[in-house]
């Protein structure tokens, strides 16, 4: 949390992306044969019949799912024996997550900074002639 108000402080607030901002630039931009889009593998009806908590409906519905299914299928004191890679599946999958979202703001910070020099040079080129 410290590291994003120091570089707001540098590098100044028009460059440094707001937590849940949306995406300034084109998603496909330096991508010319496209990017693969993630796509949600559970509808909304079955993780409502699941139970599934908000935290729990993102992209890695499917991986909770199979760790709620292994809970229900096994006594309590069975479930840390038996459910452990369903919830290391989860594990996985928030920390996937995490990096991607992690790089697409790395990538929204490096592009306006990218933004930010283009419209200095151009103001520079103007003030010449």
């Amino acid at each position: 949390m410290g590291a994003t108000w120091t570089r707001e402080f540098w590098e100044g607030p028009e460059v440094t992306p707001k937590q849940y901002s949306k995406p300034t630039f084109d998603p496909l931009l330096g991508f010319p044969e496209g990017r693969k889009p993630r796509v949600m593998t559970v509808s909304a009806e079955e993780m409502e019949a699941v139970q599934l908590t908000p935290f729990e409906k993102n992209y890695c519905a499917e991986a909770h799912i199979a760790a709620k299914v292994c809970q229900w299928k096994y006594p309590w004191f069975l479930n840390g024996f038996n459910c452990h890679h369903e919830r290391h599946a989860v594990d996985e999958c928030l920390h996937q997550d995490y990096i991607i979202r992690m790089k697409e703001w790395e990538r929204e910070r490096r592009l306006r900074i990218r933004q930010k020099k283009i419209d200095a040079a151009n103001a520079a080129e103007d003030m010449d002639e």
